[in-house]
C-alpha cells in the first residue's frame, strides 16, 4: 500500500504539518506586555495592598503633609491621596517558574516596585497566566505578605 500518491515528493506534507504543529504548542508568555499590565493592574486595585501601604508609611513627604493637617479626615484624606498616585513598576526580569501544557498556562516571579512620594518598597510577586480557550489571557496573582 502507498502512503503517498505517485509522483508526490514525500516533503510535500511538510509544509502543512510545520503550521498544524505550531498551533498546539501556543503558551503565554510571562513577559508579554497584556500580563505585566494586568498584574500591575490587580495589585495597584487592591485596597489592602501591604507594598504601597508600607511605602506610604515610610514617606518623609507624606508624613510632613500630615504632620501640617489639622483634622483626622485631613490625614486620611493625604494618606489615600498618596496611595492612589503611587507609581507601580514590574522589573524587566520576569521568571518562568513553570508551564502547563495541558492548562496552557506559565507560573511566574518578578519584582514589583511601588513608590509613594519619596520612598519605593519592592516585593517579588507570583502570578500566573493562562491562555483562554477564546485565545486570550487571564492572569491570576498571589497575595503576598510582608
Amino acid at each position: 500500500m502507498k502512503h503517498f500518491l505517485e509522483g508526490q515528493s514525500v516533503l510535500a506534507p511538510l509544509p502543512v504539518l510545520l503550521l498544524l504543529g505550531g498551533c498546539a504548542g501556543t503558551m503565554p508568555e510571562c513577559n508579554s506586555l497584556d500580563a505585566r499590565n494586568t498584574v500591575i493592574k490587580i495589585v495597584s486595585g487592591d485596597s489592602n495592598n501591604a507594598l504601597v501601604n508600607y511605602a506610604a508609611m515610610n514617606s518623609s513627604a507624606v508624613a510632613a503633609m500630615i504632620s501640617h493637617a489639622t483634622t483626622e479626615a485631613e490625614k486620611l484624606a493625604i494618606w489615600e491621596k498618596a496611595r492612589q498616585g503611587a507609581a507601580y513598576r514590574l522589573d524587566d526580569a520576569i521568571s518562568t517558574n513553570s508551564r502547563s501544557k495541558a492548562k496552557r498556562a506559565v507560573t511566574c516571579t518578578a519584582l514589583l516596585s511601588a513608590t509613594v512620594e519619596d520612598v519605593t518598597a519592592q516585593k517579588e510577586v507570583d502570578f500566573e497566566v493562562e491562555l483562554t480557550a477564546d485565545g486570550k489571557i487571564s492572569v491570576s496573582v498571589n497575595p503576598f505578605q510582608f
